[in-house]
């Protein structure tokens, strides 16, 4: 390569226009309205969080880390007692934030369950404060906002696990901004994440896939450490990676970033889960749910229920018959059934007897899941349906659904899941977290 070709491909890297953002975010005026939503990502994270405490995988990760605990300055799950290294501690909170699938949602992936372990892990390594942790979050989330954006077709087509695919490097960003380091360093950190990442769909249903947001947070310190430590990288990662990933090719790298100019935290916002299942099932569960409430119905009454979902929503939906918790929540079926035997879908639905139980199995027979293929003009759908046969003949139709209602229980959220998670604090908890920008030390959140 020339010395011509090599500055141009200096001056259109990606990375190196992600790495100078993030070294002069620290004089970087935010919108208020941004660090507010990064509180309210950051308290409803931590709940869902220790919701997980209790699940397999988190227990799982807890004593397989166990052997280097000698190094450990992070608390785990907010339990002072149990303490382990910032890449450990990372790993083992992203896996139980992401256990129950009850975390945020936002650029087809689930941010919040990347961003707040790997922040929570470094502050407390590093005794930030909260303001500089919630700071970190903005940033962070901007990265993934502006990686998102360059690719129009969605990776969940392809196998990948967009969670997991870019939460790596939006991860590393918010890291590089705590630790404080210079452009050229964060532009090494960056490029190595992109080798750091990946997760496949086909690991949906099983431990693999909130082990996907675990890795992710971890690969992120890990890759500040290495780059710290005077591991080089290429000059672009981000942009391989984003090329390697992109499901047609299609990828823009052209574009000029405008990082600190637009903000994806206020025209794109996380959106919080009201139900602990996978985020395609949450719009013909609002209209399920407005069923039951509003016209009585009920599971002994249903001869059909049709749900109709978008092409790639539908294809995460996995499993028409499960049989184990992990996999009815990426199942219509199961959450349409919950919805009318339970009137509801939360924490204790999840549950492998329950899943398959002999009422269970039966009406989830009932239910036909169809994927809405794109319109006539051949653009994706972008709505669902719900349609309802009643055993006497009558149908009730949700009609076209294009919006999921929005979530304003967070507190309620919040203590319900500390409660699921055997967390005793759960008040004093939340409201340490509603103060979070007058935190001077974010350790004295596992006290």
């Amino acid at each position: 390569m020339d010395s011509t070709t090599a500055a141009t491909a200096g001056s259109n890297s990606l990375t190196r226009a992600v790495a100078g953002f993030v070294a002069g975010f620290p004089q970087l005026g935010l919108p208020p309205a941004a660090l507010g939503l990064a509180r309210e990502a950051f308290t409803d994270l931590v709940g869902v969080m220790l919701a997980g405490a209790r699940e397999p995988v988190a227990k799982l990760l807890t004593g397989y880390t166990a052997a280097a605990v000698g190094a450990g300055s992070c608390s785990v799950l907010l339990d002072a007692a149990t303490r382990r290294s910032a890449v450990d501690a990372a790993l083992i909170n992203g896996s139980a934030a992401h256990a129950l699938d009850y975390d945020d949602v936002q650029f087809n992936a689930h941010p919040s369950t990347v961003l707040v372990p790997a922040i929570l892990a470094e502050a407390e390594r590093s005794g930030a404060s909260g303001r500089d942790a919630l700071r970190a979050y903005v940033l962070g989330y901007e990265v993934w906002g502006e990686l998102h954006g360059r690719e129009p077709h969605p990776y969940h087509d392809k196998g990948w696990h967009p969670t997991a695919a870019l939460g790596t490097a939006a991860a590393t960003a918010a890291v590089a901004c705590l630790r404080g380091l210079d452009a050229t360093t964060t532009q090494h950190a960056l490029s190595l994440a992109a080798s750091f990442t990946g997760g496949v769909v086909a690991n949906f249903g099983a431990m693999a896939k909130p082990l996907h947001a675990g890795r992710a947070a971890a690969a992120a310190i890990t890759a500040v450490e290495l780059a710290v430590a005077g591991i080089t990288a290429g000059e672009d990662g981000l942009g391989g990676l984003l090329t390697a990933l992109s499901p047609l090719g299609q990828v823009d790298l052209k574009r000029v970033s405008r990082l600190g100019e637009r903000w994806f935290s206020l025209e794109a916002p996380p959106m919080f889960k009201k139900y602990p299942v996978c985020f395609s099932t949450h719009r013909p569960l609002d209209a399920l749910l407005r069923m039951v409430e509003e016209e009585g119905l009920r599971a002994d009454g249903v001869e059909m229920i049709q749900v109709e979902v978008r092409g790639t929503q539908a294809r995460v939906l996995r499993f028409d018959r499960p049989r184990t918790a992990l996999e009815a929540k990426f199942s219509m079926q199961f959450a349409a059934a919950c919805a009318l035997l339970r009137c509801g879908v939360g924490l204790a639905d999840l549950d492998d007897g329950f899943v398959a139980s002999a009422p269970m199995q039966a009406l989830m027979r009932k239910v036909r899941l169809i994927h809405r293929g794109p319109g006539p003009d051949g653009k994706p759908a972008i709505a669902d349906r719900v349609v309802v046969t009643l055993a006497g003949g009558r149908v009730l139709d949700s009609g076209e659904i294009t919006a999921v209602a929005p979530h304003r229980r967070l507190r309620e959220k919040f203590l319900d899941c500390c409660e699921a998670g055997g967390y005793p604090h759960g008040p004093r908890l939340f409201a340490a977290l509603e103060g979070l920008e007058q935190q001077a030390d974010l350790r004295g959140l596992a006290a």
